[in-house]
């Protein structure tokens, strides 16, 4: 579903990825998790090449680029793999002139080139799916944070990804609807979507992921099974990094 082979990735001088392998299957939940500017939204954001790398090779479902420095994929390849994926971000970015309905209709009427009628229908269909049936016209500033996110899911299920990207999806919401947003998430889990998410909510990543990468400096330090990472780390830093992460929400 997702290869990722040698990836790398700067800003001006600043390497942000060393080198990045990773492989995660279809029907399978992989959590990103690492210090602030370790990395991590930035390896999330060259799924879908919101970032471009600079080299290495990237997989999403049947579509390979690689990436050599001096060259850049063509257009119409980076259209093919941003359709296999949708993305959830940190601050909603929903289209605030536009109800919950229209911001979920919008993509599919715009890039699947659907004619109203049907985008309306399985708009209402995924509203449904997150919870919000009952909030269809209802424009963003009437909408809790919470709400708001979960219309962002449904926008993001709109276009029949392959796999869902999540950046932080829950670090902009007061703590009291957190939950609201990870419910929906464990249940699109459990139907066996394809999901990869940037998180610091361990409680969420113990129940939910299939495997667990911790990144920093640009580098995986460590990786496998929830148990194995967030209760036997084997590297120093990565348990230092768990350690506090721990104490911060005691």
């Amino acid at each position: 579903m997702i290869e990722v082979h040698n990836l790398h990735k700067s800003f001006g001088t600043q390497e942000v990825l060393r080198g990045i392998d990773l492989k995660l299957d279809k029907g399978k939940v992989l959590v990103i998790i690492g210090p602030s500017g370790s990395g991590k939204t930035t390896l999330l954001r060259c799924f879908n090449l919101l970032e471009q790398p600079d080299s290495g090779t990237l997989k999403v479902g049947e579509v390979v680029l690689e990436f050599h420095e001096g060259s850049k994929p063509k257009q119409e390849q980076i259209l093919k793999l941003r359709k296999q994926s949708g993305m959830v971000f940190q601050a909603y970015h929903l289209f605030p002139h536009m109800t919950a309905l229209e911001n979920v209709m919008e993509g599919q009427i715009t890039v699947q080139k659907k004619n109203k009628s049907e985008a309306r229908k399985f708009a209402l269909e995924l509203l449904a799916r997150v919870g919000l049936e009952n909030k269809t016209d209802s424009y963003p500033h009437m909408l809790s944070g919470g709400q708001q996110q979960r219309v962002g899911i449904a926008r993001a299920m709109a276009v029949n990804p392959e796999v869902l990207l999540f950046d932080e999806p829950t670090s902009a919401l007061d703590p009291e609807l957190v939950g609201e947003v990870l419910r929906v998430m464990k249940g699109l889990a459990a139907e066996g979507m394809t999901m990869v998410v940037v998180t610091h909510e361990m409680k969420f990543a113990a129940e939910v992921a299939d495997r667990i990468i911790l990144v920093d400096s640009g580098r995986i330090i460590e990786e496998g099974s929830p148990q194995e990472v967030l209760q036997h780390p084997k590297n120093p830093r990565a348990a230092q990094f768990l350690n506090i992460l721990t104490e911060n929400k005691l």
